[in-house]
């Protein structure tokens, strides 16, 4: 076996990643003991997908801003940077896996296309919370939460369309 590392193949950690998108993508039906024939996703299960499974990166983004705002009183724009940072890095991982359920061998490339989609929605997010707490005086959770939704949408049509496009 050659030594030499060549940089077009596959990192040892990209494998094992793919391997286990590969069991969750394959597994079948749970509840369901008849056998069903393989009917390709479509966008809307990929929508319902998203929005149930994108909860949890939501939950790690607005835990994150809630314990260092609210819990820690540290400066809203440095929490919510944070609890961006750590919300993107579960998103990317969760849409990859289980919403797209995409395969390929770009997993590192795709994640810098992911965070770039993202940096958009967070100049998004940072001007809401802004506009909400610094110009209107409003609650910072409220802020917050107008500031996700916007962050939601724009997610998902960028990564439907530019991320994670599975090639027919």
């Amino acid at each position: 076996m050659n030594k030499k590392t060549d940089l077009n193949e596959e990192s040892p950690l990209t494998k094992v990643i793919d391997d286990v998108s590969e069991g969750i993508n394959d597994a079948g039906t749970v509840f369901n003991s008849e056998e069903t024939p393989e009917i390709e996703d479509s966008t809307s299960k990929e929508a319902v997908r998203y929005l149930l499974w994108g909860l949890l990166s939501v939950v790690v983004n607005f835990g994150t801003f809630f314990i260092l705002y609210h819990a820690m009183h540290l400066n809203y724009q440095f929490a919510n940077i944070v609890a961006w940072f750590l919300g993107v890095q579960v998103g990317f991982w969760v849409d990859r896996i289980i919403v797209f359920r995409h395969k390929s061998n770009t997993a590192f490339r795709e994640m810098l296309a992911f965070y770039g989609t993202r940096i958009l929605t967070f100049l998004i997010e940072t001007a809401t919370l802004w506009v909400g707490i610094s110009v209107l005086s409003a609650n910072g959770t409220g802020s917050k939460i107008v500031g996700q939704i916007l962050a939601i949408v724009g997610n998902y049509v960028l990564s439907k369309f530019f991320i994670f496009k599975n090639k027919k």
